[in-house]
């Protein structure tokens, strides 16, 4: 859970930059290749979970982190209880989009960059 809560600490302190993106991206490959455990699942949904792909891992913890986030907000306001299941929703989507949208441009300006070396 320390990867994981330093995960989200970057997202909180950088939003979703190149290194946080890096992260993200490492704990991702490192779940896949079977090295690391995504704490919300036990070992049979671990299995099925890790041959999702790195879309759904990746997804999954921004997820994880959306909740997280949201629930600290609203202890730290002094509200109790978890939030609403439309508030933890919502904040996933918005959140997931953001990771996507970042993440894909990412990688176009990476494949840009490599194919304007190759025509020089």
């Amino acid at each position: 859970m320390d990867r994981l809560n330093g995960i989200f600490e970057a997202i909180n302190a950088e939003g979703f930059s190149e290194s946080t993106l890096l992260l993200i991206d490492k704990y991702v490959n490192d779940i896949k290749n079977g090295t690391e455990d995504f704490p919300r699942f036990n070992l049979p949904e671990h299995a099925g979970f890790s041959k999702g792909g790195a879309p759904l891992i990746g997804a999954s913890v921004i997820a994880c982190y959306a909740t997280a986030s949201l629930t600290a907000s609203r202890h730290a306001e002094g509200c109790e209880g978890s939030p609403a299941n439309w508030e933890i929703d919502e904040l996933q989507e918005r959140l997931i989009e953001q990771w996507a949208r970042v993440a894909i441009d990412t990688a176009i300006c990476e494949l840009s960059a490599i194919g304007n070396k190759g025509g020089n």
